[in-house]
């Protein structure tokens, strides 16, 4: 089995980002596609990059300005199940440290590679997006 990670280094404080990885209207200015649902304990994000594909996650956990956990419920392929997890930290250099999880997967699954891309580029756009702010 394998667990997607990836990070990123974005200069901004914690609470910029953990706000646009939270609030529904700052995702709908980064992530790809259409945002609709809320982030919040036992709540229902859903995400649908392109027309016909969609992602629903629940929220498990959310520490303020550190941690969201979230569980997919409903997606294409293999994606009911695997646990979502973004880590916020703090830098020597003032930037912050985003660290996403995304898994398990088996190593043969054929959405693999593509959920690998699409997790680079939304963190890429988080990125760009929390840095103009």
């Amino acid at each position: 089995m394998v667990t997607l990670k990836h990070a990123i280094k974005i200069a901004a404080p914690r609470a910029a980002i953990y706000r646009a990885l939270t609030d529904i209207d700052a995702m709908r200015g980064w992530h790809l596609g259409t945002v609709d649902g809320a982030v919040a304990p036992g709540e229902v994000l859903t995400l649908a990059p392109k027309p016909d594909t969609h992602f629903s996650w629940r929220t498990e956990a959310l520490e303020a300005d550190s941690a969201v956990v979230q569980t997919a419920i409903e997606g294409t392929g293999s994606t009911i199940g695997k646990k979502l997890m973004f880590k916020l930290s703090d830098l020597d250099d003032g930037r912050c440290l985003v660290e996403l999880t995304d898994g398990e997967w088996s190593e043969s699954d054929p959405h693999l590679p593509f959920c690998n891309t699409h997790w680079g580029e939304a963190l890429h756009n988080l990125k760009s997006y929390v840095e103009k702010a």
